[in-house]
């Protein structure tokens, strides 16, 4: 698909930062996540007005209140400063405008990940963030009057609740507008030879999953949809790695993010702003049992785990933690060690500029090793699982059989 840049500008906070705020300092988890772009991607059909006119108002519309909606978010218009404060300089988020030559529901009939790309800002999907805007953005128009927008968010200062909480932020401007410091080393990722897979599992199957699941008598009673479809992947992965490594790898770890905002004491808003996320470990070593039964409770045993601890939680404990789940992981092949986050309720399919709900909410292919990521389908019943994995164990998954039962591979949206 061809996608013609034609502008660019920075989109400062239409009220100017105080003094007192012109440095953002991050807390510990924040300088604890990696220095790279989280992208979102969000897909609009075209409203009744012409193209040209619908473009017009548009981008008017979205640069105006994103203006106001960087006032109250003014770290996001700064830039980032040695992994360990924010530059509120007021600069501005950059914006950049394109046409995508095709059609919104040709794009979307079997869409092709690698297309994705060209929806984003500069190319930064998943790249580093390092001394660079916090936040950038592309509005793509397409050749119907559909819309794309894609943005690039740096993880220093955003985790996924972040993400939807300022979408949705921003979009209710656009509908009115229409009507202690210490330096903490931070995980880095390194780039690999992999190969990212949309899969996505219908309401249907998930619940003939989840009834799979739940009737054996000492498994849970009642797993979630994220229990119930991580508990599959997780199980064919390391069905395919001892495959593809003929036994070599002999412990798996899965690191699963939590939203940790609603399991504090006291809990956080939800419109908190920053990485308030933390992992718990399924551990599984070479001979251990890997039914989706008992995958499925060590999960549920995970997160409780996680929970109890939170309610004493402080920003040193935080910090022991991760140096014990380091520790823990340590005797674990990375090749045998794999992060999900789930993206899962939280309300990217409410952002609403004022001409309706995304058609689509998408993010981009991964180029680091072993990840997944899920997303609710559109009708908040179904998940999206972006896996990326080593080819050969991608090559192995996409023939497990137990796998297909209940996962399609990149279907119309």
């Amino acid at each position: 698909m061809e996608v013609e840049i034609i502008s660019k500008e920075a989109i400062k906070p239409s009220k100017p930062t105080q003094s007192c705020c012109k440095v953002h300092t991050l807390s510990s988890l924040d300088q604890l996540a990696p220095s790279i772009y989280v992208p979102v991607l969000l897909f609009y059909q075209a409203p009744s007005t012409p193209h040209e006119q619908h473009a017009n108002n548009i981008s008017s519309q979205l640069k105006n209140s994103l203006s106001e909606t960087l006032t109250h978010y003014y770290p996001f218009a700064g830039k980032l400063k040695e992994g360990v404060c924010i530059e509120c300089d007021d600069e501005g988020a950059p914006v950049l405008e394109a046409r995508a030559k095709k059609k919104l529901v040709d794009f979307l009939t079997l869409p092709k990940l690698e297309e994705l790309s060209t929806l984003f800002p500069d190319d930064l999907q998943w790249r580093s963030s390092k001394n660079s805007s916090v936040l950038a953005i592309q509005l793509s128009y397409f050749d119907c009057g559909g819309l794309s927008i894609g943005i690039c968010i740096s993880h220093k200062i955003a985790d996924v609740c972040t993400i939807a909480t300022f979408l949705n932020d921003w979009a209710s401007h656009a509908r009115l507008s229409g009507d202690d410091q210490f330096v903490i080393p931070e995980l880095e990722l390194t780039e690999a030879d992999v190969v990212t897979r949309r899969y996505v599992f219908h309401p249907t199957k998930i619940s003939e999953l989840k009834h799979t699941i739940a009737s054996d008598p000492k498994a849970l009673k009642n797993p979630t949809r994220v229990e119930a479809v991580t508990s599959l992947i997780y199980k064919a992965i390391i069905q395919a790695n001892k495959i593809r490594s003929l036994g070599l790898v002999k412990a798996y770890t899965l690191a699963q993010t939590v939203n940790m905002r609603p399991r504090m004491v006291p809990s956080l808003p939800r419109n908190s702003i920053g990485n308030v996320v933390w992992y718990f470990p399924v551990m599984i070593k070479d001979n251990d049992d890997i039914s989706l039964e008992r995958l499925a409770t060590q999960m549920r045993e995970g997160l409780v785990k996680l929970c109890n601890f939170a309610e004493n939680v402080e920003g040193k404990k935080w910090l022991l933690m991760a140096a014990e789940l380091q520790d823990n992981g340590s005797e674990h092949s990375m090749d045998g060690a794999y992060k999900v986050s789930s993206w899962c309720k939280h309300p990217v399919y409410e952002v609403d500029f004022g001409w309706g709900s995304p058609m689509w909410v998408s993010t981009a292919e991964y180029p680091y090793k072993n990840n997944i990521i899920l997303m609710d389908t559109k009708d908040g019943k179904g998940i999206e699982a972006w896996i990326t994995l080593d080819e050969e164990v991608m090559y192995i998954l996409q023939s497990d059989e137990e796998f297909l039962e209940f996962a399609s591979l990149n279907p119309s949206n």
